[in-house]
């Protein structure tokens, strides 16, 4: 063997596929086409200049996944040190980082998007052609594994090459399909026979066309390549998963960084490449399984227009994104810089988008605000087969999420004896302490959760009477969401995207919008409409998650059911027609299941507290002679129960204007109640200080706790509530120490956020490595 053809080193591509390269300083002259089953015979000559053709398109995928490497780590580093309050003077360094990443991302995008051509969001992109070599290749070479051509340099190079069909020689088809064309495996028999077949022809053609070295092995090569694929069809059996060898699945393939294997892990047959997504090639199939957040994992700051001057924040939102890429439109969303909602159907999917995206410093200082506005951000929709015939195939799912800035919505109900220095067993009937649990560690950090799905139930109803960039909905016994691909993916991104409240998320999602009502002092919120406002009002005061599950499997309900519902579920308490023991039972029932979950007040809207103190200060005939209305304590106390849980009620509203909006809602529905609004609030609360007396006013013990707890005095009441909302922290009982020392907006909000662990690697599975 000469110098020049002295193997360099050996490289083991996996434990599975025992290809054992010798690296030769010397191009590649035999390739398998995939998709035809053909052997592909290069001339020397030109087998360098097309490997230098691969080279170059899959250098510069490789590049950007390396770039997008780099500007995640940059990010994770930045979002880690928000936290470090004390460093605060080193953040600059950081976010300098993070602009020099997003810079080289940026540069490498465009380079890459160069070699691919024009993106035509209708036709897509020019096609590749995937390929295995099936000799060593120079040391350090891409393509080890796959090789990338752009279907136009193959075309100029076809005249020169020698192709072999292999499946036209006599046996049994190379691929077996189902009956309806589907390839659910390779026949390695079959692939075997006829390359023993086809032996005797290729010598001939090489001998009278070309001269190709002889260390090529057609069987070892692609007989490991066969298993390879057919080993992994066993593991992804279900439906939909079939070997792929369309133009999309090659091309998704390549934007993948299929060909590219400088961190190829010989032991576990795995690719690990950071990233900000997280994802898994299916190689055989040729789909990923990826989760990415965007704009990015430190979210954004969501606002909106409460006039036409002043602007409202509801928080720091991100979109996590799950979805199953395939074809032209998945490959897009990788190789492009930015994003985009489409739908194809009634099925919603992501796609990329040649357009600017947003800049990290410009998300950092402006955040961004939704617009009121009465267009439907109509997104781009795909006609039958797209791109050019190729099959259209992926899912989208995954889910908003908000920085929730505390564990728990109410911070844990104080004992109300040590907060008020008080040591009587009588308060104790009035207002049971709750003992404090143990803090978790790091409980002060916020986290990310998520309170909205991206995953529909039914099919997507986008563009049907909607409008508003972001805007919640009830409709067939569901809340639904839309909202504008710039809001959740980031400035540039276009489209929208519809979601649902799952029953599973209700919790949150309630959580989410009452703070959201209290950010903004509980002024009009306009990101949900008034009947889904109501309806959630409702639902939270007849039982909550339990009642909306109802709705949510009957896909049926309107708000008019559901107020219908509700209209009932008054009625049992309060209709004067109905028996009055009934009447009296009813309220009891309800005031215990408020004692039971004291902090399920604190999800009440201004209309469900005003609707719940309408319930429990019901006063029937039966009321004061109900035994089960008496209290459990020693002396008889009437309506203690009801009394105990319109304190929780009262107790838990936080702003001056909350108490003015609940008092003036104690009505049937949580309406207004019509009239003077000073003049209402003055004599709901006369009517609640004659209700708390009830039983109690001959102990004057006892009627000196209940001053002492500031809950007869109510213009004292008034008069200690805040004008302005603390945004940023947890709710508190506004009779309790915690209250009184969260004043204004948490300074640290968006820097107390803790980063759950996540594997943010681009992990790639090369089907058929174990």
């Amino acid at each position: 063997m000469s110098e020049q053809g002295t193997p360099v080193t050996e490289h083991s591509l996996s434990k599975v596929e025992k290809n054992f390269k010798v690296v030769l300083h010397k191009s590649c002259q035999c390739y398998f086409r995939i998709e035809t089953l053909e052997l592909i015979f290069i001339d020397e000559g030109d087998a360098a200049e097309i490997e230098k053709l691969m080279n170059k398109l899959s250098e510069a995928i490789d590049k950007q996944h390396k770039a997008k490497i780099n500007y995640s780590r940059a990010i994770e580093d930045y979002g880690n040190n928000l936290k470090d309050i004390a460093n605060k003077d080193k953040l600059p360094g950081y976010e300098d980082k993070i602009t020099t990443a997003e810079a080289a991302l940026d540069k490498a995008t465009k380079n890459l998007q160069a070699e691919l051509g024009e993106f035509d969001e209708s036709t897509g992109y020019k096609p590749v052609i995937e390929l295995i070599p099936i000799q060593p290749l120079n040391k350090g070479m891409f393509g080890r594994c796959y090789s990338y051509i752009k279907q136009s340099d193959y075309d100029a190079f076809k005249s020169k090459f020698t192709i072999v069909s292999v499946d036209t020689f006599s046996g049994d088809a190379i691929f077996t399909k189902d009956d309806k064309g589907n390839i659910t495996g390779i026949n390695i028999g079959a692939l075997k026979t006829k390359l023993v077949a086809a032996q005797n022809a290729i010598k001939q053609m090489m001998d009278n066309s070309m001269t190709v070295s002889g260390d090529i092995s057609y069987e070892a090569t692609l007989t490991e390549w066969a298993n390879a694929w057919n080993n992994q069809y066993k593991e992804y059996s279900k439906d939909g998963n079939y070997i792929d060898v369309s133009a999309g699945a090659q091309f998704l393939r390549l934007t993948a960084n299929a060909s590219t294997l400088n961190t190829w892990n010989p032991d576990t047959g795995n690719v690990h490449i950071k990233g900000e997504a997280k994802a898994d090639l299916t190689v055989f199939c040729g789909k990923v399984n990826s989760t990415i957040y965007v704009p990015d994992r430190v979210g954004w700051e969501l606002k909106f227009m409460v006039s036409d001057t002043k602007e409202a924040k509801i928080g720091i939102l991100r979109a996590k994104i799950e979805g199953e890429l395939r074809g032209y439109v998945g490959a897009s969303a990788q190789a492009e810089g930015n994003l985009q909602f489409v739908t194809f159907g009634n099925k919603q999917l992501l796609m990329g988008n040649r357009t600017p995206g947003s800049r990290f410093a410009t998300r950092k200082k402006e955040g961004v605000t939704i617009n009121d506005s009465k267009e439907n951000p109509k997104g781009l929709e795909l006609k039958g087969e797209a791109f050019g015939g190729a099959k259209v195939g992926g899912s989208m799912g995954g889910a908003l999420q908000w920085l929730k800035p505390f564990d728990s919505l109410v911070d844990e109900l104080p004992n109300m004896l040590h907060t008020f220095g008080l040591d009587s067993p009588a308060l104790k009937e009035i207002l049971p302490p709750i003992s404090q649990s143990e803090k978790k560690k790091g409980a002060h950090l916020g986290e990310f959760q998520d309170f909205a799905s991206l995953t529909l139930g039914g099919d997507a109803e986008l563009g049907i009477g909607l409008s508003g960039e972001f805007k919640v909905r009830f409709v067939k016994g569901k809340f639904r969401f839309h909202i504008k691909g710039s809001l959740c993916l980031g400035a540039g991104a276009k489209g929208e995207v519809e979601g649902e409240i799952t029953p599973e998320l209700f919790p949150e999602f309630a959580i989410w919008v009452i703070y959201q009502l209290y950010g903004i002092d509980y002024k009009h919120l306009t990101i949900i409409t008034k009947e889904a406002f109501m309806a959630l009002s409702y639902m939270l005061v007849m039982g909550g998650r339990n009642i909306y599950k109802q709705y949510y499997k009957e896909t049926r309900a309107e708000f008019r059911k559901v107020r219908d519902d509700f209209n009932s579920f008054i009625e049992e308490v309060s209709n004067k027609i109905i028996d009055a023991k009934i009447q009296s039972t009813s309220r009891n029932s309800f005031a215990d299941v408020i004692n039971a979950d004291p902090g399920s007040v604190y999800l009440f809207s201004p209309e469900a507290k005003g609707i719940a103190l309408f319930i429990l200060t019901g006063d029937g005939a039966y009321d004061r002679i109900d035994i089960n209305n008496q209290g459990d304590g020693f002396l008889p106390d009437t309506g203690k129960n009801r009394k105990t849980a319109v304190l929780y009620i009262l107790s838990s509203i936080q702003t001056k204007r909350e108490w003015k909006k609940v008092l003036t809602r104690i009505t049937k529905e949580g309406t207004i109640f019509p009239g003077n609004e000073d003049a209402i609030v003055k004599l709901a609360q006369k009517n609640l200080s004659a209700f708390l007396q009830i039983g109690f006013n001959r102990d004057k013990d006892l009627d000196a706790i209940i001053n002492r707890l500031n809950m007869r005095d109510f213009d004292e009441v008034m008069d200690r509530l805040k004008n302005n909302p603390a945004y940023g922290y947890a709710f508190s009982p506004n009779c309790s120490k915690q209250y009184f020392l969260h004043c204004d907006e948490n300074p640290f909000y968006s820097s107390l956020c803790h980063f759950v662990p996540v594997d943010t690697q681009y992990k790639q599975k090369w089907e058929g490595n174990e």
